[in-house]
């Protein structure tokens, strides 16, 4: 009796007992140890830096930095400065008595100014203390300030401290304008291994071959009496002979007296008529699509095609890519670092999948990555920097799940993060200022106006203004401070969308500012597409400066597969007409690839001759 008297006193307790959380302690702790750290009676550790000597909190050390976490011995009892177990030496060389007192700072208030005079000490002393939060905040500044004179820089430096993003984003640039940066004082002083590592890349963008070789020569003669030996070297390795232009060989490279005095004009002529190399360099953008219902339910294709960037829609080629390794249907797609990503969806037998694959542009080849803890369809998929979320969505096609997770591209695992507020599946995602919005979508028999927004660095998720008509199934996109939502389905009710007979009404286009934080209608555009239930939007990229809407587009009478939205100029455009054949309701996104393998596909599948292969991308 005595027993069940004081369990049903413990299980009352429990049912009387209230949680609650003060949202200020965090940040009012840390501001009183920031306080405590000046005096030396509050201080059990000594950083020694050359000859200065820093009092510091061992445990707040330890708790920033897994380096000085790993220093310190926590079986040892608790002892004076003096003690020799509570002075820690760092290498001037590597952590500066400068930067570890900005580091400290940083440590106890969460802020910190970059600049060019202090970024590499920064940079270099988070990496030795293992400080990953700092790093990414320099990796933050660094990708800020690439310019064609520091590019080459911060892509050497980058390598050297293990900052993938920041090497990727310096690598685009330097491909994307290696004309000017070959013209830097940076490429100049470059060492003849570094300098055939940068002009062996196929995906620099320039117009003609023979730009390689005024580069090369422009090197040389920055030092040509220490350089000139390594032409013979350097020209055979890095020029596509092949593909220089006569009248240039002929007027400038046989008559060049730096080419005649190393004894290479005979050899540069015989080097041309054996190079039958016609590979072309650089890369062009290509909207990407994949999956989808196909050709007898081959849902594993995947296609290309270029667009022109400015010109009016036209029927344009699709190329095929190698297939999906696993056939899928409602799944996510995304580009992150240079690569896509697919995951999720059905497969052709209704199976939902947690697998996932990457597609490397460059080898044309996919491979498998480490699966997401949770099977998902109509879920979101969208990227920040070398992240990837997957939110929402279903794992059984009826409960919606709100679990949140995030894939690191570089170390290839998985995260779950904190939950959304509520359930919800089809709903509308998108990024804006590094913030992930969930917008619409429902539950089954339910539609939601609501949107959420999460903060991956706070690892939060608040409210924030509801749309005007709630919708599942919609696309959107982030473009500056607003975000895009596009098409979505709702039932006929909704005054604003136009009935279409099938009980479901295609709805208009909405705008949210994140600025002034509302939400306000765009005009009914006849230009975007018919609003009838011939239209589907499958998927919206951005693409420089227009939003590129891919699908089942009808505008006057005429079906479309990809149409461009100005926002500066709120008007619209036709990109590509036709629809990849026996393919519908395909993912999408923009891929940079290479013009050396789009030539060689489209040979290969009878789309382009020989002949023309060098004017395909003109």
């Amino acid at each position: 009796m005595a027993a069940a008297k004081s369990r049903w006193q413990e299980r009352s307790r429990r049912e009387n007992t209230l949680r609650f959380c003060h949202p200020l302690h965090a940040n009012s702790l840390l501001q009183s140890l920031n306080e405590t750290r000046n005096n030396p009676q509050l201080c059990d550790g000594v950083v020694v830096i050359g000859k200065e000597e820093i009092p510091v909190q061992k445990n707040v050390l330890a708790a920033a930095s897994p380096y000085f976490r790993a220093l310190y011995d926590y079986s040892l009892p608790m002892s004076s400065t003096e003690d020799p177990s509570n002075r820690a030496a760092l290498n001037e060389d590597v952590v500066t008595s400068a930067t570890f007192h900005e580091i400290l700072e940083y440590i106890y208030t969460s802020n910190i100014s970059l600049g060019e005079e202090n970024i590499q000490d920064t940079l270099q002393a988070a990496d030795h203390l293992l400080m990953i939060d700092l790093k990414e905040l320099c990796c933050e500044y660094l990708e800020q300030c690439i310019t064609v004179a520091n590019c080459l820089g911060i892509r050497s430096f980058s390598e050297r401290f293990s900052c993938p993003r920041v090497c990727h984003v310096a690598t685009s640039y330097l491909d994307e304008h290696f004309l000017d940066v070959s013209y830097s004082e940076e490429f100049l002083q470059l060492s003849s291994t570094e300098l055939q590592e940068v002009l062996s890349r196929d995906s620099l963008v320039i117009q003609t071959e023979d730009a390689i070789f005024d580069a090369v020569m422009r090197w040389v003669r920055h030092d040509v009496n220490q350089r000139k030996e390594f032409l013979q070297d350097i020209i055979p390795s890095c020029v596509h002979m092949g593909l220089l232009d006569e009248r240039y060989v002929q007027e400038h490279i046989i008559p060049d007296e730096l080419i005649r005095s190393c004894h290479l004009d005979q050899t540069l002529l015989r080097l041309r008529g054996e190079d039958t190399h016609r590979k072309l360099r650089g890369y062009v953008n290509m909207v990407v699509v994949t999956g989808g219902e196909g050709r007898s339910h081959k849902w594993e294709d995947v296609r290309c095609a270029a667009f022109h960037e400015t010109n009016e829609s036209r029927a344009s080629t699709w190329v095929d890519l190698s297939p999906m390794l696993t056939a899928r249907i409602g799944h996510g797609m995304v580009e992150a670092g240079g690569f896509i990503y697919v995951l999720g969806g059905r497969d052709n037998s209704g199976r939902i999948l947690h697998t996932g694959e990457k597609y490397d542009p460059c080898s044309n080849e996919w491979s498998l990555i480490p699966s997401m803890h949770h099977g998902r369809v109509g879920f979101g998929l969208v990227t920040i920097d070398d992240k990837i979320y997957a939110i929402g969505g279903s794992n059984d096609m009826s409960d919606p799940m709100t679990s949140v997770e995030e894939f690191n591209i570089y170390t290839s695992k998985w995260r779950r993060l904190p939950d959304m507020n509520l359930k919800r599946a089809w709903s509308a995602v998108a990024v804006c200022n590094k913030k992930i919005y969930v917008i619409a979508g429902g539950i089954m028999g339910k539609l939601y106006e609501a949107v959420e927004c999460f903060d991956p660095r706070s690892e939060t998720w608040v409210s924030v203004a509801p749309m005007k008509e709630r919708r599942f199934d919609a696309r959107a996109i982030g473009f500056g401070d607003d975000i895009f939502v596009f098409g979505g389905c709702r039932r006929f009710e909704c005054p604003s969308a136009m009935q279409t007979g099938s009980g479901m009404k295609f709805c208009g286009t909405e705008i949210y500012s994140s600025e002034h934080k509302q939400w306000t209608m765009m005009n009914r555009d006849p230009h975007m597409c018919t609003m009838n239930d011939l239209c589907h939007i499958d998927s919206v990229v951005r693409c420089k400066d227009e939003i590129l809407i891919v699908g089942d587009i009808e505008v006057g009478g005429q079906q479309h597969t990809v149409r461009a939205l100005r926002p500066s100029t709120n008007t619209w455009r036709g990109v590509i007409q036709n629809h990849p054949s026996n393919q519908k309701g395909m993912q999408a996104c923009v891929l940079k690839l290479p013009c050396a393998l789009i030539q060689t596909l489209m040979c290969q599948q009878g789309k382009l001759s020989h002949k023309d292969a060098g004017s395909v991308f003109s």
